[in-house]
Parts: C-alpha cells; structure tokens; sequence
C-alpha cells in the first residue's frame, strides 16, 4: 500500500502555511520530533490511522481480474485513506487564535490544486494519483491547562479522507 506517499503529500502541503494571528508558520511532520511536549509553533503530525483498498466496483461486479503477480498490470484499485492529523499548539490562556489554526490547516486541504496530484511513494518509487483531498474533513479540538495556569496546551485532530488510484 502507497500509505507513505500520501502521509508525505499531506505532511508537505501543511509544512509552512501561515497562521492566523500572528502565529508563526506551520511545522508539519510524519515523525513527530522526540519529545515536542511543549511548543508555541503550530505543529501538525500526519499519521496513518484508517485506510482500505476495494476491487469492487461498488455496482455488483469486480472491476478487473485479479491481479497474477508483482509487476503484473491488471488495472487501477482505488484506495481510501482517512489519515488524522493532530495539530498540537500552547498558548495563552485567553488567546483564541487555536480555532483559526485550525480553521487554516482545514482550508489548506480544501483548496489544494491541482487535483488529482501524482505522489510518488518515498519507500519504492511507485507513482499514484489522490484525488478528492479535503472534501471530508472531521475533526475534534481539545484544550487542557499546563501547570502554569497562565498557559493552555491546545490540541485538534482532523480526520481527512483521501482516495488515490493506484496500478493493481
């Protein structure tokens, strides 16, 4: 499965977007650094959560036959990706800028372009095509008092599903 070049298209397109409120710009990562407990740079982590992979054509029949073996070519699978990124920020406790930070990492996958894109596996080399990133976008926001009261660790994860064609 292409999982980590759809991680790496995604950690890419959120990695340096300006904020709102005077934030500075996103950081994006697959691999968080170790241990990040603490930051007052809006940080996004991109990881596989869900993902699944169909023949079926969704009308009662299969497709295509099934494929005989590597490098074999028997048609294009659709994949279905719902990677979640958790974007993790301190701030003040009466500053309100978390739901805007949040507000523009989802409205940077709404309006990516072009679409569909080619990603290219960073594991094999294997290219792709994604289609439809951001149409479906769930998410949660959390916020919790650090031990200086003064200051909040605010949290979100976003839910993003992803369908991306790939030789099967």
């Amino acid at each position: 499965m292409p999982i980590a070049s759809v991680l790496d298209y995604l950690r890419g397109q959120l990695d340096g977007i300006p904020m709102p409120g005077g934030a500075p710009d996103m950081a994006a990562y697959v691999l968080p650094p170790d241990p990040n407990v603490e930051t007052d740079i809006p940080t996004a982590y991109v990881w596989p959560v869900a993902f699944g992979e169909d023949r079926d054509d969704k009308k009662g029949g299969r497709s295509m036959p099934r494929n005989t073996g590597l490098n074999t070519f028997s048609g294009v699978k659709i994949m279905t990706h719902r990677p979640h990124i958790f974007i993790v920020w301190m701030g003040a406790n009466d500053d309100d800028s978390f739901p805007g930070i949040v507000d523009f990492a989802m409205k940077r996958l709404r309006f990516l372009f072009p679409m569909p894109a080619v990603v290219t596996d960073p594991n094999d080399g294997t290219q792709s095509q994604i289609n439809d990133v951001g149409e479906v976008q769930d998410g949660q926001i959390y916020v919790r008092a650090l031990e200086d009261e003064g200051y909040n660790r605010y949290d979100a994860e976003i839910v993003v599903t992803v369908a991306e064609e790939i030789s099967a």
